[in-house]
């Protein structure tokens, strides 16, 4: 898992591809939304609900296909969930990896909210119409619901169950693509959407566990959703962009190519905001190397790869600049 390949989570770029390997370009796909696809090739970024209906509406129409949704959720991959994904491929076990999952799970914000609930022998997810989908709600509750049983058995190399599921909406035309897919039980116009799944799988083993690389994910996590809280959208982009990408600290020029914009317009954007793009950079960094110190037992030199650095003379000396203090100061005892 080489952790430069870490991305940030943007669902609507996940459908785009989907779409465009079925020979559906990106305009079709956003017709009717107001939305290019420089608007949306950008970190985290987010449809309004509308856009969202519009988005899904062109999907189903263009594919002809009532139930694309549960083909694309067979589609994801844990890559496609970015950092967040890494950090559950990750986990110890398929209890650590809902806890962490829920716990940044607004770093994937989706089509749908669910709320993911343990309590005795009953593990269940609820999905709601955050977006207000109306007729379209189908197509988010079959794609979770599809992607939840790709991912989980990927994760652990097993197989991963439905055990059933209570849906608000009327039951299809024809079941064969839920027998199919999903092949469980499955009750229409309920009052909630419920998907409930075999609590023991909760033990169950990622197949590639990693307790240093969890830690490091994890504090990336944790840094992306305290970035997103606060400060300017422009420095969340920025930030995220730079968390992302480790070892990759590039030049103005890099980062508003990355951000799909002229290095000007940049510029422009950082004056009006009244931000300097040095000191992003150094902040990042150094709240990075702090985290990486206090939560980490990688070495100083792995460390100041991962922030850009040649040398680690050269990280010793930054730090030094922005702390005031040594490394040795802000490792833990042991």
């Amino acid at each position: 898992m080489p952790l430069g390949d870490l991305k940030t989570s943007n669902n609507l770029l996940f459908h785009l591809a989907r779409m465009e390997a079925r020979g559906f370009d990106a305009e079709q796909v956003l017709a009717g939304t107001g939305l290019t696809v420089e608007d949306v090739n950008v970190d985290f970024f987010r449809p309004e609900p509308g856009q969202w209906r519009d988005i899904i509406s062109n999907i189903i129409r263009l594919t002809d296909d009532p139930h694309i949704g549960i083909a694309l959720g067979a589609e994801f991959k844990i890559s496609d969930f970015g950092v967040l994904g890494y950090a559950v491929l990750s986990s110890s076990t398929m209890s650590q990896a809902r806890e962490i999952w829920s716990k940044y799970s607004s770093l994937n914000e989706g089509i749908s909210s669910r709320t993911n609930t343990v309590s005795g022998d009953t593990w269940v997810s609820e999905i709601e119409d955050t977006l207000v989908l109306g007729e379209l709600l189908p197509f988010a509750v079959e794609e979770f619901a599809s992607r939840t049983i790709e991912l989980a058995t990927t994760l652990t190399n097993r197989p991963f169950p439905i055990l059933e599921m209570q849906l608000t909406y009327d039951p299809p035309d024809d079941m064969t693509v839920y027998d199919r897919r999903f092949n469980c039980p499955v009750s229409f116009n309920q009052p909630r959407n419920l998907i409930f799944f075999d609590v023991d799988h909760l033990n169950d083993p990622i197949s590639l566990a990693n307790e240093e690389v969890f830690k490091l994910c994890e504090r990336q996590c944790q840094l992306l959703a305290s970035k997103m809280s606060d400060g300017t959208m422009l420095l969340q982009q920025i930030r995220a962009t730079l968390v992302n990408n480790p070892g990759e600290f590039p030049s103005l020029e890099g980062m508003a190519k990355k951000m799909k914009m002229g290095s000007r317009t940049l510029r422009r954007r950082l004056a009006k905001e009244d931000l300097k793009y040095q000191q992003i950079l150094d902040d990042t960094r150094k709240e990075l190397a702090i985290q990486y110190l206090e939560h980490t037992t990688l070495t100083p030199k792995e460390i100041g790869f991962l922030l850009g650095y040649a040398s680690v003379s050269n990280f010793r000396r930054a730090f030094k600049s922005w702390t005031g203090k040594k490394l040795t100061d802000f490792r833990p005892p042991k």
